[in-house]
């Protein structure tokens, strides 16, 4: 994959700490979803509410689990039974049986992840959950010498391309709502080229807290391609920047996770100064 060395961090991180990082995603979440055209939200069932302190977002047109899901939920406060019966009530209600709850070692209480056993909700998947604080580089960032990508902060006049690459990677239709985000407070979407080519996005939203959610990236390292370098590239400039801007951390998944940690992504996040400070299982009715 190119000049990469480092072995990731699995300290742990309190409840403290974990619940900032949830809520400042949730955050991301939310001023996402609420920058969708109200007609566009409207006909395809976007829409977001809090329930006990988490973010319930839901995208009923898409089908897909990771676009109607629960963030947050028995992090920031406990979870209970009337919570977790509301979001799937909620969830009914507007139509929707594919979505996700989430379960983290931080969640309150004890019975949490009982509960959703109960409503017949089993585990779905885990992502890895990666961060890193406001320190520079310790090292070099990762280099690819054999290939050559051109790294480019989203403008106005290339929002439609980028809108337009993550429609085919993602196989979906957003309407006008991604190019909302170009230029909106907080938001800094990136891409990557190779030969000319547009091969990869990512994106960084900075909050009012100061910590910068890395996700909306496309396609997804492990799970769209094998092709883990121009994610690698696009998060060396979204960190370099992130620093020069003011963020006071970073925060994002490997979400192709791997129990052995031996691929790239396992590389390139520790050589960008991240630890993976815990796991963060989704829930589902299967």
């Amino acid at each position: 994959m190119g000049v990469i060395t480092g072995r990731i961090d699995t300290c742990t991180v309190d409840a403290r700490a974990a619940a900032a990082i949830e809520v400042a995603e949730a955050r991301a979440w939310e001023d996402c979803y609420a920058a969708a055209p109200a007609d566009f939200a409207d006909a395809a069932g976007v829409g977001f509410r809090t329930v006990a302190g988490a973010l319930v977002i839901r995208w009923a047109a898409t089908g897909r689990r990771y676009f109607s899901r629960a963030i947050g939920l028995g992090v920031s406060e406990p979870a209970t039974e009337a919570a977790i019966d509301d979001i799937l009530a909620g969830y009914r209600e507007a139509g929707i049986d594919m979505f996700l709850l989430q379960s983290l070692p931080h969640c309150r209480p004890a019975e949490y992840e009982g509960w959703l056993r109960e409503r017949g909700l089993e585990p779905f998947d885990r992502q890895d959950r990666v961060l890193r604080g406001a320190e520079p580089y310790a090292g070099a960032p990762p280099a690819f010498p054999a290939r050559r990508f051109q790294i480019e902060p989203l403008q106005a006049g290339t929002a439609d391309e980028w809108a337009e690459f993550l429609h085919r990677v993602y196989r979906l239709n957003t309407g006008e709502w991604l190019q909302r985000l170009v230029g909106r407070p907080g938001w800094h979407p990136y891409l990557a080229r190779e030969n000319g080519e547009v091969v990869a996005a990512r994106t960084m939203f900075i909050g009012p807290d100061g910590l910068a959610w890395l996700g909306m990236d496309g396609p997804v390292p492990g799970v769209h391609s094998d092709d883990y370098a121009p994610d690698a590239a696009i998060c060396a400039r979204i960190v370099q920047d992130g620093l020069r801007l003011g963020a006071r951390g970073f925060h994002t998944d490997i979400e192709a996770p791997s129990e052995a940690m031996d691929t790239p992504a396992y590389e390139y996040f520790p050589a960008l100064g991240f630890s993976r400070p815990y796991v963060r299982t989704h829930w589902a009715v299967i």
